[in-house]
């Protein structure tokens, strides 16, 4: 059994009749484009006595969020915010077309580290650095021997939530646990996970995840690398996510691609899986699963209208995978000429027959 786990208009005013229809008519207004930081929060900053300006900024992100508005952009100084022991509880949502963004000043790169959880709705996380090594896993994994204290994933609770062009990873080894976690208190409908590389999690058999989607209608994931979790999925959807779209995604070196399932009394459906490229999936021997693509298990009713197709599947030791509720069709297993997978540039060059189809492989992807 699975793991539960942006319009400047110009008016060209042409000829002299025009001039003096200007001239008699209301001033033109004047546009300013909008400033990319509206709230700052450094390293060397106050929680106690900063403004959240650029000369007097926060120190902390919670406190940066707790003063944006919808519509407002908080930006983090270059350095780090945080430890293993810290917690990054973002409860402050914006709402419809005013989102609240927490990015680093641009130019820079803030570090996050410790137990990132988004509770909040319209909020996007972009251009950050997060180290998602933290000690609030406290218990041990039922049935296993696994250590414990491990790192709870960074969590999306909140609806409409956007993560981009981040990196995250877990740098303490016996602190690894799942990456991302999608809805595992309710639903997380229409989450978006995009152009971010995503590495180096799990420890523990077969339930650490480098994407975990448990809950949610309409999530996204798409234009990611992902990488290095021998102890997981690549994208777990398990038990009751519905309509998730998974496309343009490389998997590497993880324990299996992907997995499709549920639990009684769980709805896994309409959830399309295709364009991603899978390599070198490594198995998971406490499973009994070999390195292979998919599989998908029920202990429910079997999920309807779920799709995995158009993939490209290489080295991967145990091939596709069994699939019994799953419609697979137009698979290849084609060598992706990644520009250097070694070092994690998963990009396919210009020549490449995959990149026509694997449009998120076909430059560097632009995390800090």
């Amino acid at each position: 059994m699975l793991a539960r786990l942006a319009i400047l208009t110009t008016v060209l005013a042409c000829g002299a009749g025009a001039t003096a229809l200007a001239a008699d008519g209301p001033r033109a207004t004047k546009h300013h484009k909008k400033r990319p930081c509206q709230r700052f929060a450094s390293p060397l900053g106050s929680d106690s006595t900063g403004r959240g300006t650029r000369a007097r900024p926060f120190r902390s992100i919670v406190r940066l969020d707790q003063a944006l508005h919808p519509g407002q952009a908080g930006c983090l100084r270059a350095g780090t915010y945080g430890s293993i022991h810290t917690l990054i509880w973002l409860r402050h949502s914006g709402r419809p077309g005013h989102r609240i963004t927490i990015r680093s000043v641009p130019g820079e790169t803030a570090l996050v580290r410790g137990w990132v959880a988004v509770d909040a709705s319209y909020t996007t996380l972009a251009r950050l650095k997060i180290d998602g090594s933290n000690t609030f896993y406290r218990q041990v994994r039922e049935g296993t021997n696994c250590p414990a204290p491990v790192s709870q994933p960074l969590v999306i609770q909140g609806r409409n939530d956007i993560l981009q062009r981040d990196d995250y990873f877990q740098s303490v080894p016996r602190l690894r646990g799942n990456g991302i976690g999608i809805g595992f208190s309710g639903p997380a409908d229409n989450t978006i996970i995009r152009y971010s590389k995503i590495h180096d999690v799990g420890q523990c058999g077969a339930f650490d995840h480098l994407i975990y989607l448990s809950h949610g209608n309409n999530v996204r994931i798409y234009d990611n690398w992902l990488w290095n979790d021998s102890h997981g999925r690549g994208v777990q959807l398990y038990p009751a996510p519905t309509n998730a779209r998974v496309f343009n995604n490389v998997i590497d070196h993880a324990g299996e691609g992907f997995v499709i399932g549920n639990d009684p009394g769980d709805t896994v459906s309409g959830n399309q899986i295709y364009n991603n490229i899978i390599t070198d999936s490594t198995g998971l021997p406490s499973e009994h699963i070999p390195g292979e693509a998919i599989h998908d298990l029920y202990g429910g009713r079997p999920g309807t209208g779920n799709s995995f197709h158009n993939n490209d599947l290489f080295h991967n030791p145990g091939g596709m995978g069994r699939l019994t509720a799953v419609r697979a069709y137009s698979n290849t297993h084609a060598r992706p000429p990644f520009v250097d997978a070694v070092q994690h540039d998963y990009a396919l060059p210009r020549h490449s027959r995959l990149r026509r189809r694997h449009l998120g492989t076909r430059s560097f992807l632009t995390t800090p």
